[in-house]
Order: structure tokens, then sequence, then C-alpha cells
């Protein structure tokens, strides 16, 4: 069961990290988009750390959170670039 919760709990991380990549993406320069993205990972690491700690992963809390933390960063720079590209083709 826990690892059920672990699996939908880092879908909805790359749901968020996605959606905030592609929100980034809108900002005026490359360089906020990017900053944004870094906050929203920065949002993502807390929030897995408080909820690792909270479930049965209190001995893996900070594993997992780093490791949303750099999942997140890279996947909301890819989509907050892609966003930004294909703005700028219309």
């Amino acid at each position: 069961m826990q690892y059920e919760y672990l699996f939908w709990s880092m879908a909805a991380m790359v749901a968020a990290a996605l959606a905030g990549g592609a929100l980034c993406g809108r900002l005026r320069s490359t360089k906020h988009g990017l900053m944004g993205v870094a906050g929203v990972a920065a949002a993502i690491f807390i929030t897995v750390l408080l909820l690792a700690r909270q479930g049965g992963f209190a001995d893996l809390a900070a594993m997992l959170s780093i490791a949303a933390f750099m999942f997140s960063l890279v996947i909301g720079a890819a989509a907050a670039l892609l966003t930004r590209r294909i703005l700028q083709r219309r």
C-alpha cells in the first residue's frame, strides 16, 4: 500500500512540474521562466519533505525530497523551454 502511495505521489509531482513549467514558460524572458521553475521545484521539495515525514517514508524523506526537486527542475525546465518555443513560432 505504501508503494502505491509513493507511485501516485510521484505522478502528481511530475504533473505539477509540467504545469508549473508550462506556466513559467509564458513569462517575459527565459531567465524569469527558469527562475520560476526553480521556485516551483523548491515548493515541490518542501511539500515532498513534509508529506514524506508524515507518511510511511520518514526514513527516506530527505532522499525523496531531493529526488523530487531534481526531477521537477529538469521536467519543469523542459516544459518551460518547450512552451517558449511553441509561443515564439505562433
